[in-house]
């Protein structure tokens, strides 16, 4: 969520620190900071509010609430007015809801004789400001409120309605063109505002073009409304159109916000888009099942205990007058009444972690958790899988985790992520095969002359799950095969040297270049944890980069050195030379003749930028052999 600091000042009569400031205050006691923009009259902070405060805090007002209760601030109640030549009717929109499951409320009401124009430099400013782009001053009323609170709102040109609003299900191929022309095909899973000739916008994902707002409109219908979170995301998964207002529905909100935002935007767009006949309608408000009030019961004593902490019943008092709580405290046991955009706050415990949140997990002190006795054992399948690990990262072996799911399986997945990942995996060398052939066609790029994985995961069946160890192999050439011996014969090696290591025979099954066996029907004596899990395949200084999506070039040079140059000094010319592309160097053969050593390098040139042509490669190729020549030696 970006935060505009000019924004967030709006709620305050009192200057607010710099920027960092109200950051770090922030970080510290609700959400993970991002980053900070500083821009030429504005500063953005980027924070990450997690979906258990997606429901009021993806809002200049959620944050704002919160910074009030950190520092003590007073929040400014009377940001929004109505503008003085104004006339209110009693006609409402006629609002039809066919499905309160998907549409928990709908507000609406018209606004007449506006004027739409570019909005004034304050609001487009603090919409460019959070990335946002300035339309006209209708739309940017829609969004500011939106970005404002938390509550999406839609403005409908009133004169392209036809009939009554009427929320309902689409029909099965039924078709809109979104605002931003999208032509989008309707399944009677899709909730849509129609009027009486056809659809009008996808509710709570985008409007449509019917009843789009231009330079023309002089009345509008304002739609403030609440819709169901599991029907939207699927319908904007389904469209592939994720909007700022479907992700504020998916994450739900409350649909107590609604009137109040339904007056806010009333408010703005009568003093951003105000004529000298501006008329505001009453409010047509469809609420056929209200939200309940809540309220949460705690006591002190369970305060103290969850947070460890002597807190008084004045300071919790004081904390819940902070958060605008309102209470009733009577023999150290609370009432709390639970705002109503809090959604997050169920239970007690929910409560006390506020409690602790604004008092500062930071102001816990460290306590030793003493008075005990455990005595740790040693678990057999932990230490039958490091000691197989061990051994086999010892022998050239690189650990690959593969997906867990897949297309179809034995055990189906009842919520899956993707078509593609229904159901569990029943075995490991189908996913590990996969990566073995993705592998070997970066053979060079790794350099070696064969590929060597495993993989120790669990699989599921029918019959429950179990832990497998599956192995694969796969040489590079005949050379590789004189080398090691084919792969089958390394694998059945393999089983042997695992089985005598671990003390019992392995019955493994082959597929391919691949074998697998179970681990649970081992039985191994553990000893000792100590080692068993100092075995890694990379060194402690290494770090992680992505490999380039562009393809690699790989070249050969192979030339005589002087007597005393080592493979290793070799190695540093040519590393140490002025190229552009060069990533990797591997020595793939040497030998002795007449006192001098020839060694031959294998080199891989790529560009995280483009796709390398050979004259890029030629011109690296030229300054590694210059180089070379430099201090002594001749290229073959």
């Amino acid at each position: 969520m970006f935060i505009s600091r000019n924004w967030l000042q709006s709620y305050f009569a009192t200057e607010l620190p710099p920027t960092e400031d109200i950051a770090e205050t922030l970080m510290m006691h609700a959400f993970e900071l991002e980053g900070i923009d500083h821009q030429d009259t504005d500063s953005v902070i980027d924070i990450d509010v997690l979906p258990n405060r997606a429901h009021d805090c993806l809002s200049h007002a959620g944050v704002a609430r919160e910074y009030a209760a950190l520092t003590r601030n007073e929040l400014l109640s009377d940001r929004y007015h109505y503008h003085d030549i104004v006339t209110y009717t009693e006609d409402v929109p006629t609002v039809i809801l066919e499905n309160n499951d998907q549409c928990y409320r709908y507000v609406a009401r018209y606004i007449s004789h506006v004027t739409v124009s570019p909005s004034p430099d304050w609001l487009g400013d603090r919409l460019t400001a959070i990335g946002q782009r300035s339309i006209n001053n209708i739309v940017d009323a829609t969004n500011y409120v939106m970005f404002d609170t938390g509550q999406p709102i839609h403005a409908f040109d009133a004169d392209k309605v036809v009939g009554d609003i009427i929320v309902r299900n689409a029909e099965d191929g039924e078709q809109m063109i979104t605002l931003t022309g999208e032509e989008i095909i309707l399944t009677p899973n899709d909730l849509v505002i129609a009027d009486n000739e056809g659809v009008l916008a996808l509710a709570g994902v985008k409007g449509g073009r019917k009843a789009e707002v231009d330079e023309h409109t002089t009345n509008i219908i304002l739609e403030v409304a609440n819709f169901n979170p599991l029907t939207t995301r699927q319908t904007a998964r389904r469209v592939k159109l994720h909007t700022d207002s479907s992700k504020r529905f998916e994450n739900a909100i409350s649909s107590e916000l609604a009137p109040h935002a339904m007056e806010y935007v009333s408010m703005l767009i009568s003093d951003v888009a105000h004529t000298d006949g501006t008329t505001i309608s009453g409010v047509s408000d469809t609420y056929p099942v209200a939200e309940p009030p809540r309220t949460i019961t705690l006591s002190l004593g369970h305060i103290q205990r969850l947070l460890g902490i002597q807190i008084s019943t004045r300071d919790v008092t004081d904390i819940f007058e902070r958060l605008g709580y309102q209470h009733h405290e009577q023999d150290d046991v609370f009432e709390v009444h639970v705002p109503f955009e809090r959604l997050d706050l169920t239970i007690p415990e929910d409560v006390i972690e506020e409690i602790g949140r604004i008092y500062g997990y930071h102001n816990i002190d460290t306590q030793d958790v003493g008075g005990y006795t455990f005595t740790p054992r040693i678990h057999p399948q932990v230490y039958l899988q490091n000691t197989i690990k061990n051994m086999l990262v010892e022998r050239g072996f690189c650990d690959v985790m593969t997906y867990s799911f897949t297309k179809k399986g034995e055990v189906m997945v009842k919520n899956p992520i993707a078509s593609d990942k229904a159901g569990l995996r029943k075995n490991l060398h189908t996913g590990l095969q996969d990566a073995l052939e993705l592998n070997s066609r970066n053979q060079d790029f790794f350099g070696g002359d064969r590929t060597q994985l495993f993989e120790i995961g669990r699989v599921y069946t029918k019959d429950g799950e179990a832990n497998m160890c599956s192995i694969a192999v796969m040489n590079a050439g005949t050379s590789a095969n004189k080398k090691y011996g084919i792969e089958r014969e390394q694998l059945e090696t393999l089983v042997v040297d695992i089985g005598n290591h671990v003390g019992t025979q392995i019955d493994a099954e082959y597929h391919g270049n691949t074998l697998t066996f179970p681990l649970d029907t081992i039985h191994i004596d553990p000893k000792s944890y100590e080692n068993i899990f100092d075995m890694k395949s990379y060194e402690e200084t290494a770090t992680f980069h992505s490999i380039s999506p562009y393809p690699f070039v790989t070249r050969d040079i192979s030339f005589w050195a002087p007597q005393g140059i080592t493979d290793d000094i070799a190695y540093g010319y040519i590393t140490a030379t002025d190229t552009s592309h060069l990533v990797k160097v591997f020595l793939f053969d040497q030998f002795e003749k007449e006192g001098r050593v020839s060694y031959a390098f294998s080199l891989v040139f790529q560009s995280p930028e483009q796709t390398l042509t050979d004259v890029d490669v030629d011109s690296d190729m030229q300054n590694i052999q210059r180089t070379l020549e430099y201090n002594g030696c001749e290229i073959r």
